[in-house]
Protein backbone atom coordinates (compact mmCIF):
# COMPACT_ATOMS: atom_id res chain seq x y z
CA UNK A 1 0.00 0.00 0.00
CA UNK A 2 2.87 2.35 0.74
CA UNK A 3 4.34 1.74 -2.71
CA UNK A 4 1.05 2.61 -4.38
CA UNK A 5 0.72 5.77 -2.29
CA UNK A 6 4.28 6.70 -3.15
CA UNK A 7 3.65 6.25 -6.86
CA UNK A 8 0.48 8.29 -6.80
CA UNK A 9 1.78 11.09 -4.60
CA UNK A 10 5.38 11.33 -5.80
CA UNK A 11 5.06 10.60 -9.51
CA UNK A 12 1.59 12.06 -9.80
CA UNK A 13 2.56 15.36 -8.23
CA UNK A 14 5.65 15.63 -10.44
CA UNK A 15 3.57 14.84 -13.52
CA UNK A 16 0.96 17.45 -12.64
CA UNK A 17 3.68 19.94 -11.76
CA UNK A 18 5.24 19.47 -15.20
CA UNK A 19 2.00 19.50 -17.18
CA UNK A 20 -0.16 21.99 -15.29
CA UNK A 21 2.61 24.08 -13.77
CA UNK A 22 0.88 24.54 -10.43
CA UNK A 23 3.53 25.09 -7.74
CA UNK A 24 1.14 24.22 -4.91
CA UNK A 25 1.36 20.54 -5.88
CA UNK A 26 5.09 20.53 -5.17
CA UNK A 27 4.48 20.21 -1.43
CA UNK A 28 2.98 16.73 -1.98
CA UNK A 29 6.13 15.33 -3.61
CA UNK A 30 8.15 14.79 -0.38
CA UNK A 31 5.18 13.01 1.20
CA UNK A 32 5.19 10.59 -1.72
CA UNK A 33 8.92 10.08 -1.30
CA UNK A 34 8.38 9.21 2.35
CA UNK A 35 5.68 6.74 1.37
CA UNK A 36 8.16 5.10 -1.03
CA UNK A 37 10.73 4.85 1.76
CA UNK A 38 8.14 3.33 4.07
CA UNK A 39 7.28 0.77 1.40
CA UNK A 40 10.91 -0.26 1.00
CA UNK A 41 11.40 -0.41 4.77
CA UNK A 42 8.30 -2.59 5.14
CA UNK A 43 9.52 -4.92 2.41
CA UNK A 44 12.95 -5.25 4.00
CA UNK A 45 11.44 -5.91 7.42
CA UNK A 46 9.15 -8.61 5.98
CA UNK A 47 12.09 -10.29 4.23
CA UNK A 48 14.17 -10.09 7.40
CA UNK A 49 11.39 -11.69 9.44
CA UNK A 50 10.95 -14.48 6.86
CA UNK A 51 14.68 -15.19 7.02
CA UNK A 52 14.63 -15.47 10.82
CA UNK A 53 11.81 -18.06 10.90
Amino acid sequence: MAFFGGIVLFSGSLYLLATVGSRTLGIITPIGGLAFLMGWASLLMALWRMDRE
